[in-house]
């Protein structure tokens, strides 16, 4: 979101001469595309067919509910190492703080990272800017279909913006984050509907078929054998005669009356063909499903049992959510901390929070973890949202554990 009045970022040195990025893709659709079942197919109209709202508001959902925290790994004076998350500061506005509590004045985290995922898969590009100062700290979603990147004569790149009172700016690329998906170049990506834009324009072709054949009642088409020379006003008049009959859910089965002109009625019934046809409507939405790498069961189809919709959750993250996850993970990285920070610093999607299993499989898994050696009480305290406790901060191991080189543990008194 983009209000140019707001923003007091300074204009810096603007490229005298720029160049478009070769093959831009997606910056030069305009978004909208003709398909060969005729139906109109764009970023918004797309979302009438129930799989890609499905599957675009599930994927942009789930990545948005995740935390996205900073953190910090510090190596001690013993050679250890300490990872810590950093707080959220609202004096300083750190990128914690605009990550976890406001990124701007006008969204919370979850509507950021929804709008831009929904960037990412319509259009093939998300773009987050950071003004520097004397700006406020806040991060802003340039719109994809405004935004075209450009190399200026020392091959340095920058995203040519023409914000909403018509002005076009140059903005460097170091203010800005940018992932991308399918791109041919490295520097620009292509939205899902370059690829799938047949396939869903044949889904929405199917529910047009199927809205006129409920248009009709569900009844059968037929032709009219008139003993009369007819132009087009006497043709339409007939068809209009046995259309009012018949049209509609609750004129199905309703008697459609002619006069002694009318000489031969014979109703075209559904062909098998036709049949298999509306049931290819299931096939089409699975297909739709793959473009996202949609498990089906997401979808009500395939197996329902909890048992392997859990598994298939794992799959789900590590097939369809973390390409997206690592890459806004190593964009963030890149962009938003300095070269000496990128040492130790780093962000990190909370993926736990979309794999919240039963209470009492987290309550087993807590107490492997404890005993184990990997989380302490106060932690796995924490997990939970409770409080910790001041002997909780100590890490516990069970006995019966001896070391690799196969020595058998020390006994008591030794």
């Amino acid at each position: 979101m983009i209000v140019s009045g707001a923003i007091a970022s300074p204009k810096g040195s603007q490229p005298s001469k720029t160049e478009s990025v070769p093959d831009q893709g997606g910056s030069i659709w305009a978004g909208r595309s003709q398909t060969r079942a005729r139906q109109s197919v764009g970023p918004e109209t797309s979302k009438r067919v129930a799989a890609v709202y499905r599957c675009s508001n599930t994927i942009t959902d789930d990545i948005a509910v995740m935390p996205f925290q900073q953190f910090e790994r510090m190596r001690l004076p013993n050679g250890l190492r300490l990872t810590q998350q950093i707080d959220p500061d609202a004096f300083l506005r750190n990128m914690a703080y605009l990550l976890e509590i406001s990124p701007n004045r006008w969204m919370s985290p979850f509507i950021l990272k929804k709008t831009a995922l929904l960037w990412l898969l319509f259009w093939g590009n998300a773009l987050l800017w950071l003004p520097p100062p004397p700006s406020v700290r806040e991060l802003f979603i340039l719109p994809t279909n405004v935004t075209i990147p450009k190399f200026d004569p020392d091959g340095d790149l920058w995203y040519e913006v023409r914000f909403p009172n018509g002005r076009k700016r140059f903005i460097p690329s170091v203010e800005v984050m940018h992932v991308m998906i399918n791109s041919t170049n490295g520097i620009w990506g292509r939205g899902m509907l370059e690829y799938a834009r047949e396939t869903i324009g044949l889904r929405m072709g199917q529910s047009a078929t199927q809205g006129n054949v409920q248009g009709q009642g569900l009844n059968p088409a037929a032709y009219i054998q008139v003993n009369a020379m007819l132009d087009k006003k006497g043709r339409d008049a007939y068809r209009e005669a046995y259309s009012d009959a018949i049209r509609g859910a609750e004129d199905a089965g309703n008697l459609a009356v002619f006069d002694q002109k009318v000489v031969k009625f014979e109703p075209i019934t559904m062909q098998f063909r036709d049949a298999q046809f509306l049931e290819s409507v299931n096939a089409t939405d699975l297909e739709i499903a793959n473009f996202f790498k949609f498990p089906a069961y997401k979808l009500n189809s395939g197996k329902q049992s909890y048992q392997s919709n859990e598994q298939q959750d794992l799959d789900y993250l590590k097939s369809c959510l973390d390409p997206h996850l690592v890459q806004w993970e190593q964009a963030a990285r890149l962009r938003w901390l300095s070269e000496a920070d990128q040492k130790g610093n780093y962000f990190k999607f909370i993926r736990e929070a979309i794999l919240r299993t039963n209470a009492k499989s987290r309550a087993e898994l807590h107490e492997i973890q404890m005993r184990s050696g990997t989380l302490t009480p106060n932690e796995s305290r924490e997990i939970e949202d409770r409080d910790g406790y001041p002997e909780g901060s100590k890490f516990y191991m069970t006995k019966n554990y001896g070391p690799v080189s196969g020595e058998p543990p020390p006994t008591e008194g030794e």
